[in-house]
């Protein structure tokens, strides 16, 4: 069970992570972001223009695993890339995937990961061109 003070924290060092990738050169996208529990693989926190580029409330996508939001076709990719993330292989890790939409479509997102040991879990940032 995440605490309200993990959440918290998660929180910044998802703020650190979008510093980070600001270093982006696309000034142009949407940024969604997002923490899961590295116990549950579960969406604990859901913010950003989530709802504006997936038609789902923020409400809505906590509490669902990438299963729920990756097409199966992307969905092995996709989990190996957390896998390598949970074990901290690397400092973050990049990836792109699709992600379903409401309205059945979806959409290509640029991922970037990270472990945090100090609240046992993974914050991601994605970024999807506006254009």
């Amino acid at each position: 069970m995440t605490t309200a003070l993990q959440l918290t924290i998660a929180k910044l060092e998802l703020k650190q992570l979008e510093m980070v990738d600001r270093l982006s050169e696309k000034h142009n996208d949407y940024v969604i972001r997002f923490i899961e529990s590295s116990i549950t693989d579960k969406f604990v926190a859901v913010n950003g223009d989530w709802e504006l580029v997936t038609g789902f409330s923020e409400q809505h996508c906590t509490g669902l695993g990438w299963e729920n939001i990756v097409p199966k076709y992307d969905l092995n990719k996709v989990l190996d890339h957390v896998d390598k993330i949970k074990k901290g292989d690397d400092e973050f890790d990049s990836f792109t995937s699709e992600l379903t939409k409401k309205d059945g479509k979806s959409v290509k997102v640029t991922w970037k990961g990270k472990y945090f040991p100090e609240i046992n879990g993974l914050v991601f940032i994605g970024r999807v061109n506006r254009s």
